[in-house]
């Protein structure tokens, strides 16, 4: 079955449509490849709306004209087997690819999972995760193989704040430092499986030590959701297909981002006042550049 990139082109713009554009949108995405084989004439006869506004739903959506969008659409859909076998997750590169090019078409999928990320992140579960935060003693950050990378990351930003902190790589120290938390401790788990086996017993030791827990996840069913307090899911192609996490990172560093600022304009005067401190013990870490 092949992935319907149309369905992901269009998600992040629907709530800006009209009522006539999601008409447009959904005929698109019931097409799917089949869209490569109409003209604008087709569309037009097909839809009953003019060529004209056809035209200008594709320039609304980024494109230049419909040949550019049918070449966008081709070049973007595999079947799941295809997919698998790819070296990366940006479908349209391709071998013959010049750096330029792939800069490209690295930077438009990022921006279109940006933009997906935008449509679908919860306001109500952000805030959820922020209350945790506020009224827990201290954090934690765990996450094995690529969401160690990530676990680390939002370690080092929180590091900033006035809350004590804490990240360990090592799973049997994660699971000593996790058997000693309590009510007052908020854990954040990384897994973009959702089904790492070491990462669903971190949980539920954490759960049964009554501690919180915030997940990041790519994948919404399953126990490690069950277990969490708070389950923050990042919707990626990796989700389905692989369980790299690949280009979704850019999704979670991005989550780690909205949270970490959002705690920090809690209660700014404090937290800049570590800011600060923290600036100031690592300047003695620059050496200045004689000119």
């Amino acid at each position: 079955m092949a992935e319907n990139y149309i369905q992901k082109l269009l998600k992040p713009h629907y709530p800006g449509f009209s009522a006539t554009e999601t008409k447009i949108a959904d005929y698109f995405v019931s097409l799917g490849m089949n869209i490569v084989n109409k003209t604008l004439a087709n569309l037009s006869e097909e839809t009953k709306f003019s060529e004209a506004t056809i035209f200008k739903f594709v320039k609304k959506i980024g494109f230049k004209g419909f040949q550019d969008f049918k070449i966008s659409v081709a070049s973007n859909y595999r079947t799941a087997e295809e997919r698998t076998r790819q070296l990366a997750v940006f479908t349209d590169i391709k071998p013959s690819d010049t750096p330029t090019d792939i800069s490209k078409k690295v930077i438009h999928s990022s921006q279109i999972m940006l933009q997906s990320l935008m449509s679908t992140l919860s306001g109500e579960t952000l805030q959820q995760a922020l209350d945790i935060i506020i009224h827990s003693k201290a954090l934690h950050f765990f996450g094995l193989g690529a969401s160690a990378v990530t676990a680390l990351d939002a370690y080092h930003k929180f590091l900033r704040t006035a809350i004590p902190v804490n990240y360990v790589s090592d799973y049997h120290m994660q699971l000593m430092h996790t058997s000693k938390m309590t009510e007052n401790d908020c854990v954040f788990l990384f897994s973009h499986s959702g089904k790492t086996a070491e990462t669903i017993r971190l949980a539920e030791v954490a759960a049964q030590n009554n501690a919180k827990i915030i997940c990041l996840t790519g994948n919404p069913p399953g126990i490690l959701n069950q277990l969490s307090d708070v389950s923050i899911v990042v919707e990626t192609e990796e989700s389905i297909f692989q369980s790299e996490a690949l280009s979704a990172r850019l999704l979670y560093l991005t989550i780690v981002d909205i949270i970490y600022l959002s705690y920090i304009y809690h209660d700014e005067h404090t937290n800049l006042r570590s800011i600060d401190t923290i600036r100031q013990v690592l300047s003695t870490t620059k050496k200045e550049v004689d000119r």
